[in-house]
């Protein structure tokens, strides 16, 4: 009955896990905290009376190593204190490391038996094979799913016009999450599990197929840092097989992929799978032949032709004839992939997103350098990059995960993550071969890209480390903290009963007896007392537990039912049924101001700029609210706090060209509006604030482009601003100031707004041809 009982539980678990890691895929790789939050508050809550239960029915603890991801919560949590940029961004991160920290607790108490370990490793590869073949259906065709391929006429984007993006709808995340299975599947090829090693064989080919069509450069880096890794760690003997496994599969998944790229840009995905299908058929069962079988060369009783294919297997399992198949598989890819249609567009050239990159890391460290401790909180990145940035471009991602914890968390945040990351490392070090590669797939690529950005990402990595601690030559370090502590317990209760002991036999020659009781009665009332403080103590790990699922399942679950009215807001079909969903949400949610923002647009102006200044209080560098709180004071005809609020929402985003020509726009219309209401001196105030915006911008430009073709004068971009200016200048007097601007939007303009600057130059007296020569 035990063991039937041990079996159901192991198999309910494994399913349950399973389900987590696909479901978490499925969800967008659950990259938005909309969709986090009731999981966030089920998972901790979860955590916490599992562990409370084990710790009464059993005396276990979790181990020590699964409470590490709550360092993070801690490191939020002082940036937080610290004053964040955002509050809800930095909330929502402590919800998110909570929600990590529950899932490895859960993880660390199931793995804890044999069985379990099985199960979880089948649960691991299940999940990757959902993950793998929902990617392939959505590519062929199969799949309804939204942004499953992403398509880019951009050849530094996209070499053939696809590339399989996968659930998690970025085809960079989404190969370094193929790129850790399939090379956690490679490493199953010479498992002593005869299904295990079926399974490998079988999955492997569509994995990399799947993987060569995402177009990943750096995840394709990441996974040769990984499997150099795992390759170097592997036992000399089985080196060569490795070698040849790779070859083969790079080259079959390689023709499998060119045949799929035609197919897509023949409008017919779905012919690609018959190639993927023969290349998986033909690789597996050519993987499984080359499998090293000890003694099969000279087995008694082979035939004349299966002693041959023996010998042959052998020599093209060596290390040097697996190199050779590596290399032909390489040279097949290159030929097939890259050399071909696409001309190497995402290998030889095209590196602009890596252009980006530099860019976005050197203001991430002017940021870090300015909050260098605890950092700016979660969502900083997002919040402070128009303040840093010294070049115009977009990037609502710093593409590095360690570098965004850097400037969320400062160094102490950044220091607890490579503690736990190292500490990890090195506890598996018995393991290495097995556990190194695939996480370090993950780790590499998370250098260069936003992986970290994803809950799903974080998951898979503390799901695959806690299967890797949990074995059993881990037992010196990492069961230690999960023994039960009853054993503890009993080895005091010897040794103190030794002690006893001990004094009872000292010499006594009246009063023996006496003495060796009363000593034997003290030993046992300090072995209580001990053991009463051992049980005390282990309990203290599940109460805080506890503390920190009370303390956030609660927010995390106010925090969903905002998410839930904000959705509803989107669906609504009136202007007050949305005002009243996003009500509700700010109700449960103060600090969101992207529903602030949404409920600000459809109220009066006196009441949209009252509840933008409460913003303030949540994000206070926030360029969106203090943009349209400067544009609902121009709807109040308050010039001198629309000024105010303007001026600091371009000094937040000083690159939006969309907000400095709204600004400069909607100034100079409130200009018009006070003087023909009478207000003369708010009308001039109004035009000069509109002149100082333009200003300000026609500078940033020079100081930009200096000794550079400046688009400001070559191109149409800036007409808008040129016109209203122009406005602002005249209403001012300034007519000679006017001219110019007006003169070089009928230059370089063929739109509206050169009739508009021509109309303008007549009224000043000057024609629109004397104004184009």
């Amino acid at each position: 009955m035990r063991v039937r009982m041990d079996y159901a539980l192991a198999a309910i678990g494994a399913l349950a896990f399973a389900a987590g890691l696909a479901g978490a895929a499925y969800t967008k790789g659950m990259f938005f905290d909309g969709d986090l939050y009731r999981w966030e508050a089920i998972v901790v809550a979860l955590a916490a009376c599992v562990a409370a239960g084990v710790w009464l029915r059993a005396r276990r603890l979790p181990p020590l190593w699964s409470a590490a991801p709550f360092g993070l919560v801690l490191a939020y949590a002082l940036s937080y204190l610290a004053g964040p940029a955002s509050v809800k961004g930095t909330v929502d991160a402590m919800l998110r490391w909570s929600l990590y920290g529950g899932w490895m607790v859960l993880a660390g108490l199931f793995f804890s038996k044999p069985l379990r370990r099985s199960a979880g490793l089948a649960a691991f590869h299940a999940a990757g094979l959902t993950v793998v073949l929902g990617g392939l259906a959505g590519w062929y065709g199969w799949l309804a799913y939204p942004e499953i391929v992403f398509r880019s006429t951009d050849a530094a984007l996209s070499a053939t016009g696809a590339r399989l993006a996968g659930f998690l709808q970025y085809p960079n995340a989404y190969a370094a999450v193929l790129g850790m299975w399939a090379l956690a599947q490679w490493q199953l090829l010479d498992a002593r599990s005869r299904p295990a090693a079926a399974f490998g064989c079988a999955a492997l080919i569509p994995s990399v197929t799947a993987l060569l069509l995402t177009e990943s450069r750096g995840a394709i880096l990441a996974i040769a840092i990984g499997g150099i890794l795992s390759w170097v760690c592997r036992p000399k003997g089985r080196r060569g097989y490795a070698l040849a496994a790779a070859g083969i599969a790079i080259g079959l998944a390689a023709v499998a992929a060119h045949a799929s790229f035609a197919a897509m840009a023949r409008g017919a995905p779905a012919a690609g799978v018959w190639t993927l299908l023969g290349a998986a058929a033909a690789g597996g069962t050519l993987l499984w032949a080359l499998r090293p079988r000890p003694g099969a060369e000279g087995a008694a009783g082979s035939s004349d032709g299966r002693r041959r294919f023996s010998r042959a297997a052998a020599a093209l399992t060596t290390t040097r004839g697996g190199a050779a198949l590596f290399a032909i598989g390489l040279a097949a890819a290159y030929l097939l992939l890259v050399g071909g249609a696409s001309g190497g567009a995402r290998v030889e050239g095209h590196l602009e997103t890596a252009s980006a990159r530099q860019l976005y890391y050197a203001d991430a460290l002017r940021m870090f350098a300015d909050r260098p401790l605890f950092g700016a909180g979660g969502e900083a990145w997002r919040m402070l990059v128009g303040l840093y940035q010294r070049s115009p471009y977009i990037g609502n991602e710093v593409h590095s995960g360690y570098l965004e914890v850097l400037i969320d968390t400062g160094i102490v945040g950044l220091a607890l993550l490579l503690a736990m990351l190292i500490g990890y490392a090195l506890k598996l070090r018995r393991r290495a071969g097995a556990a190194w590669g695939p996480a370090a797939v993950l780790l590499a690529h998370a250098a260069v890209d936003f992986d970290w950005g994803y809950a799903f990402v974080w998951l898979l990595l503390l799901y695959w480390i806690a299967l890797q601690l949990s074995h059993p030559q881990q037992a010196g370090g990492a069961s230690g903290a999960a023994a039960p502590l009853a054993a503890t317990a009993a080895e005091a209760d010897d040794a103190l009963a030794r002690e006893g002991a001990e004094h009872a036999a000292a010499p006594a020659e009246t009063d023996d007896r006496q003495q060796r009781k009363r000593a034997g009665e003290a030993g046992e009332a300090a072995a209580d007392r001990r053991s009463r403080a051992s049980r005390a103590a282990g309990a203290v790990p599940a109460l805080l537990l506890i503390a920190v699922a009370v303390a956030t399942a609660p927010v995390a679950w106010g925090y969903a039912a905002a998410a839930h009215a904000d959705k509803a807001a989107y669906a609504a079909q009136s202007d007050a049924l949305r005002i009243a969903y996003w009500r509700k949400a700010l109700e449960a949610n103060p600090a969101w101001s992207s529903a602030r923002l949404q409920l600000g647009a459809l109220l009066p102006p006196k009441e949209r700029a009252n509840l933008l200044t409460v913003g303030l209080r949540y994000e206070p560098q926030s360029a969106a609210i203090q943009y349209e709180l400067g544009m609902a004071y121009i709807d109040l005809g308050e010039v001198e706090p629309a000024h105010r609020y303007l001026r600091e929402a371009i000094r937040l985003s000083r690159f939006n060209r969309d907000a400095q020509d709204a600004v400069i726009a909607r100034l100079m219309r409130l200009s018009e509006r006070l003087d023909d209401g009478g207000d003369r001196e708010g009308g001039r105030a109004a035009a000069d604030a509109a002149v100082g915006f333009f200003e300000r911008y026609r500078d940033l430009y020079a100081r930009l482009y200096a000794g550079r073709t400046n688009p400001w004068h070559a191109t149409a971009l800036f007409a808008s601003a040129k016109v209203n200016a122009a406005k602002a200048y005249g209403r001012l007097g300034m007519e000679d100031k006017a001219v110019p601007l007006l003169r070089e939007v009928v230059a370089a303009d063929d739109g509206d707004w050169k009739e508009e600057a021509a109309s303008l130059l007549k009224t000043m007296g000057v024609s629109a041809e004397a104004a184009v020569k």
